[in-house]
């Protein structure tokens, strides 16, 4: 079967997060023709937003194509560029895919006020919703006769053929996510002041960019974070190491040499980190929260849960862990089986494109 044409609508890194990475693997590795219209084209929300109220229209008269693949928004100014895709889809008779990368639909949805009838009358257009964990289709529960599909995260293509050498493992810690408070940036720090203090070999490695949240402004997190690290820095200066943003191969190579990774997030709108399915991919023992729907990626046999806020949790794991060789080795080769065999590259592009092709 021929692939058909699609035009893709979303955020391309750019604004490297969960979501725009999975909506770049999807358009990047989709085979037939296809539109990319990306919605994070500028350093600018209202750029962004006059962006597509100018192109979009243009694009649906100028451009030939049955289906329409979106991840949805959900913040009101987000939802105005969606509610604009879908009325033209309405008028111009395509075919709809949304994937819904987050947990916070549903809130958002029924906060909406004024909006919400809107939003009713263009989510009843779409066709096919894909969500990430089969527990994620309560978020469409308004919505009786939209179909739900499941797609799990994955981790990126350019780390498919890499092996893990778990000889080459060091007594390394690693948070890999944004700067964001709700993220547990700081619930984290807690954690390594006390595990470097406590453990002469420990060595923490921090990766990621300060971004806001609705608890701290990305100024106020990127001054909190220069702080403490700045204290931790000169009592360790050697064992801990803030890396900025990381991607590419220096990516890889911090998440081939780590042993745990560490992710305390309450974030709201959380639901399938790709960061923990990468952590996974190169053998790392995961330790995150039990927040939303993590309890469905994350069990004892891949590391550990541990409760929101708790730095205390952290540090026993993490203590626990390294004093259990055997079983930390045991827990990150499973990790690198699991995520080869459930979040592989190639399951998700092609469920990706069986769901367009299946339009």
């Amino acid at each position: 079967m021929e692939n058909k044409k699609v035009l893709f609508f979303g955020s391309y890194p750019g604004p490297m997060t969960g979501q725009a990475i999975s909506f770049k693997e999807a358009y990047d590795n989709y085979s037939g023709k296809k539109i990319l219209v990306n919605t994070t084209k500028f350093n600018n929300k209202i750029l962004n937003s006059l962006y597509c109220l100018f192109s979009l229209p243009l694009i649906f008269v100028f451009k030939k194509f049955p289906i329409v693949y979106f991840t949805c928004v959900r913040s009101k100014l987000g939802a105005i560029k969606d509610i604009q895709l879908l009325l033209l889809c309405k008028l111009f008779n395509k075919k709809v895919i949304n994937h819904l990368h987050g947990a916070d639909f549903k809130i958002f949805y029924n906060a909406s006020n004024t909006l919400k009838p809107l939003l009713e009358y263009c989510y009843n257009k779409i066709d096919v919703s894909i969500v990430l964990l089969p527990s994620m289709k309560e978020q469409f529960s308004d919505f009786l006769d939209m179909k739900i599909e499941v797609i799990q995260n994955c981790y990126s293509t350019e780390m498919e053929s890499i092996n893990v050498d778990f000889a080459n493992k060091k007594k390394q810690i690693l948070y890999l996510s944004n700067l964001i408070n709700s993220k547990g940036i700081f619930i984290f720090m807690e954690a390594a002041g006390q595990l470097l203090d406590e453990d002469p070999n420990i060595i923490v490695k921090i990766g990621g960019v300060p971004m806001n949240d609705e608890e701290m402004s990305e100024k106020e997190i990127s001054e909190k974070f220069q702080n403490i690290y700045k204290d931790l820095k000169l009592k360790y200066p050697d064992r801990i190491l803030y890396m900025g943003e990381v991607k590419g191969d220096e990516k890889v190579k911090t998440l081939l040499e780590s042993s745990i990774f560490i992710l305390p997030t309450f974030y709201a709108m959380e639901a399938f980190p790709i960061t923990i399915i990468e952590a996974m991919r190169f053998g790392n023992a995961v330790i995150t929260t039990n927040h939303n729907y993590l309890s469905d990626i994350v069990n004892d046999k891949n590391g550990k849960l541990v409760n929101k806020k708790s730095s205390a949790e952290i540090v026993n794991t993490v203590k626990y862990l390294f004093s259990s060789p055997e079983k930390l080795k045991e827990i990150q080769k499973y990790n690198e089986i699991e995520s080869r065999e459930k979040y592989s590259p190639q399951k998700y592009n092609l469920a990706i494109k069986e769901a367009i092709n299946n339009l």
